[in-house]
């Protein structure tokens, strides 16, 4: 606690000492107004306090699927290796069964080479075996003879090499399912590696927020002690770190996004009966209202993006509470969520093509992850759940991790239940 009490205090002398140090002259002389804005300084305070707790409840919840999922994929790793091993055992046998048959073809090649010089050096032996014969019975018996002794060779050769093939092949089926396993399992070794990347800068954030709060008490405690201006700009400064580290803890959902989609591939998805024909989607909230625009925005609380100091990255649908949210396209649910900051409840559907849809500050999931959704099917209420000024769906499209402007892919005008 000294060290973060130190690290304030250190600010705060930072501040002072510059040209827009707090005096006499820059602190209201009024001490109603003086008081007024030492109340809204504290509010803001305590906003950010409120904000960066919700993101820390976040963060814990992010951090223990990521070990849920970490201990998931390093179960199926294991069973890789092991399938890997048995087939290892499996190739090493089979190679072994090769050596022996090979070595009784040999012999058995050795023997028919033998018997053919045999009959080339005394090329009459054959006549002198049918000459001995004693009747026309004992011929035909000695002629049978030697064409079954002939056809036995013949046929123990074509059958010792037809099992060759086959244990060839069967050697060739078990290296190929081998190889799968092995590209199976470095796919899962990789996606263990994000995860671990994945939790160790979510562990990093966590260490980052728990600062900030206990730097935020300490602001709070120290209020009272401080001028008005050096208060203000010790928040800003704080609220600018906590807005960063907020950020980046609600991007952790699209990352999570991200890894459910190496491992679930969603690939061809057939359309649904009643899908429209003109548009890819439809409006999720018919009957609402347009709140808040994609793109640029002048509300603080947006996270920055592309370069703006705050970005609206969905559209925001206004419409009674408990109103049913819909499914914009046909898909798979790849998470459902809930946190008291950010995007409170939500779900996100996986689309064909890359296209995910993420719809936020439910008041309750109807879906469940993994569960497949047409279009038009309701998939939630809306609600005012996370950071959210009052009831509304805040409805978002990304396209490659990037969030992209739904409006194109909608019916044109406002919500509307036009399909086309």
């Amino acid at each position: 606690m000294k060290r973060i009490f130190g690290a304030v205090a250190f600010a705060i002398f930072v501040l002072s000492a510059g040209p827009a140090a707090a005096s006499a002259d820059t602190t209201p002389a009024d001490p109603q107004q003086q008081i007024a804005l030492i109340g809204q300084i504290r509010a803001q305070l305590g906003s950010n306090l409120a904000d960066a707790l919700a993101a820390q409840q976040q963060l814990r919840q992010s951090l223990q699927d990521n070990a849920t999922q970490q201990a998931a994929v390093q179960a199926k790793i294991d069973g890789v290796e092991q399938k890997i091993a048995d087939l290892d055992q499996q190739i090493a046998n089979a190679q072994e069964r090769e050596a022996v048959l090979g070595h009784r073809i040999d012999n058995e090649r050795a023997q028919l080479r033998q018997l053919a010089r045999a009959v080339y050096v005394a090329p009459t032996s054959p006549l002198v075996v049918i000459a001995e014969a004693q009747s026309l019975g004992d011929l035909l018996s000695r002629i049978a003879d030697l064409n079954v002794a002939g056809s036995r060779a013949s046929d123990v050769k074509t059958a010792l090499d037809q099992d060759l093939r086959d244990l060839q092949a069967q050697r060739q089926k078990e290296q190929d399912a081998r190889e799968e396993q092995v590209k199976q399992r470095d796919q899962l070794a990789a996606e263990l590696s994000q995860l671990q990347d994945l939790q160790a800068q979510q562990d990093k954030s966590m260490a980052e927020l728990e600062v900030k709060i206990d730097q935020t008490r300490t602001e709070l405690w120290l209020l009272n002690r401080q001028s008005v201006q050096l208060a203000q700009q010790v928040t800003d400064m704080l609220q600018q770190q906590e807005d960063a580290i907020i950020a980046a803890a609600m991007q952790a959902v699209w990352t999570q996004v991200q890894l459910w989609s190496q491992s679930n591939n969603v690939g061809t998805i057939s359309t649904s009966a009643g899908h429209s024909t003109r548009y890819r989607f439809i409006w999720p909230e018919p009957n609402a209202q347009i709140s808040q625009p994609f793109g640029p925005s002048t509300f603080w609380f947006e996270p920055p993006y592309g370069g703006y100091p705050h970005f609206h990255t969905g559209i925001d649908l206004v419409a009674p509470f408990g109103s049913p949210v819909y499914a914009a396209d046909d898909g798979i649910v790849a998470l459902v969520g809930s946190s008291s900051s950010g995007y409170g409840n939500y779900v996100v559907i996986a689309h064909a093509g890359g296209l995910d849809t993420l719809y936020g500050h439910l008041s309750t999931a109807l879906v469940k992850a993994g569960q497949l959704v047409t279009q038009g099917q309701p998939i939630g209420l809306e609600g005012s759940s996370g950071n959210s000024t009052g009831p509304h769906l805040h409805f978002e499209l990304r396209i490659a991790q990037q969030p992209v402007n739904p409006a194109p892919y909608l019916p044109p005008g406002p919500p509307s239940d036009f399909k086309g």
